[in-house]
């Protein structure tokens, strides 16, 4: 359950990433592990097209579309035990960050920004890939989807860890690229980022909400003005 009583600092500042097309192009492996899990059960593959529309509501949700929408709760509970097997122990040797956001969190981190990622993907898929792309950078608050954590666009964990570092949603700033991330930022009251490297068009991003977009993570300093 959400804290009642919201951070009282006006002086902290947040920003909040995203993690799958915002920070990091992972479609390549997920499209990878996704279609390991549907050959080893005899079901038919998907494309990294198909991935690209499918991801941003968690891994349930994405292996769910990847069955076609139509199958029993046990055949998705199975093929999404093996799924998070093979990601979890996979080298995801096609994962890259973007070009251009190293620089920006290093020097978001130097200016005093609290760092936070907020992803639907699973806590373990995420902390691997946190602590193999960014455990340099030093976030304040590593936050993916589990059993305690419900999915974006859900406010919870948002306000939450917000309480926890004492910043205002109206200091904190949420960054994405998907449709999940806008709705989350009004949600909270957040100031909403969206990126348009990442796996939406500016029509979907703009149909979800979103009016501030960045082109490219250079395009990021101009608008974060806290």
């Amino acid at each position: 359950m959400a804290q009642e009583t919201l951070a009282k600092n006006t002086e902290n500042k947040a920003v909040i990433f995203d993690l799958d097309g915002t920070l990091l192009d992972t479609v390549p492996d997920i499209c990878s592990y996704v279609n390991t899990a549907l050959t080893h059960f005899g079901y038919p593959t998907v494309t990294i097209a198909d991935v690209t529309r499918f991801i941003g509501n968690g891994a349930r949700n994405l292996i769910i579309r990847s069955l076609g929408g139509d199958k029993p709760d046990s055949v998705v509970d199975e093929v999404l035990a093996f799924y998070n097997g093979v990601y979890n122990n996979g080298e995801n040797k096609l994962t890259v960050v973007f070009d251009g956001i190293m620089p920006v969190l290093e020097e978001l981190k130097k200016q005093g920004y609290k760092l936070v990622i907020m992803t639907n993907k699973p806590q373990r898929n995420t902390d691997g890939l946190y602590k193999r792309f960014f455990e340099k950078i030093g976030f304040d608050a590593v936050i993916g989807q589990s059993d305690k954590v419900k999915c974006k666009p859900d406010k919870t964990a948002t306000v939450n860890v917000l309480n926890s570092l004492n910043v205002l949603p109206s200091n904190t700033y949420f960054i994405g690229d998907g449709e999940t991330d806008v709705i989350t930022a009004k949600n909270v009251g957040c100031k909403g980022i969206a990126v348009l490297w990442g796996y939406r068009t500016k029509e979907q991003l703009e149909s979800a909400g979103a009016t501030v977009f960045a082109s490219n993570p250079q395009e990021l300093f101009s608008l974060l003005s806290l």
